[in-house]
């Protein structure tokens, strides 16, 4: 009798703790965009990679769906607002630096042009956290999202927030898409940098590196269709770099590839 009253006991405690449980991780869930931003630099504030170079194998699609380019390119971001691309095997030879709001651009390790860039993938994706929360919110609505339209939505089977887009049927004002429980960007749709055309970003295949979550992959849609595919190798984080590599007037002069 003692023995069934004590299993008995034990399984009400067991069921509670997982109410108990359920109750908590729902009431953790972020309820507006402002919110979420906090949870996301309470999680990876003073505690994310400072920087990350990588190799990036490129495909881009025609119309028809088919391969018509490939490539491949040598980038590097330096947290917070530091992003170099360099196209092709050459260093120097053609590509662009992202530093200070401006983005320049490349050729034969001269700079050929240059015009203000707010760059939002490296906003997304490691500048929010090198910044405050006040910061990070006002940067994030400078670069157009509407933090006014909030929700939770799902992505590829997993749940997720969605900032900036008014509805599901939405997919044309700037809006990113946050992964709920590690909390990394999954979607971004806003205007390219490099040519101001409305972008569908997906990040796919996250793998832990050092002490953050960066994407393999990225798929890239305009109107619908896919123009392009990423994929990353030797993604390697928190390297001695020396940021000269972002200074426009030293093109030519020195790149991470070459110790």
């Amino acid at each position: 009798m003692v023995y069934q009253q004590s299993e008995a006991l034990g399984k009400k405690i067991f069921l509670l703790l997982i109410l108990v449980s359920s109750f908590s991780v729902f009431a953790q869930k972020a309820k507006t965009a402002e919110e979420l931003i906090k949870k996301m630099h309470k999680k990876y504030h003073n505690n994310f990679n400072a920087n990350i170079t990588f190799i990036q194998m490129n495909q881009e699609f025609d119309d028809a769906g088919n391969v018509k380019h490939r490539s491949m390119s040598f980038e590097a971001f330096h947290y917070p607002g530091k992003f170099r691309n360099d196209i092709g095997p050459t260093p120097h030879k053609e590509g662009y630096i992202v530093s200070e709001d401006v983005m320049y651009l490349f050729k034969d390790g001269k700079i050929v042009s240059q015009k203000p860039c707010l760059m939002d993938i490296g906003l997304l994706t490691g500048d929010i956290y090198f910044m405050s929360v006040d910061k990070a919110i006002e940067e994030c609505k400078k670069h157009g999202y509407n933090f006014s339209f909030f929700r939770e939505d799902v992505f590829r089977g997993k749940p997720v927030y969605v900032v900036g887009g008014k509805d599901k049927n939405d997919l044309t004002s700037p809006q990113f898409w946050i992964d709920q429980e590690e909390l990394y960007v999954v979607r971004d749709i806003n205007f390219s940098e490099e040519d101001n055309e409305l972008e569908d970003v997906h990040y796919l295949e996250h793998a832990k590196v050092e002490n953050a979550w960066v994407e393999e992959r990225v798929e890239i849609f305009v109107n619908g269709k896919l123009v392009k595919k990423e994929h990353y190798a030797e993604v390697k984080a928190n390297n001695e770099l020396n940021l000269d590599i972002f200074d426009p007037k030293k093109i030519g002069l020195i790149h991470w590839r070459n110790k």
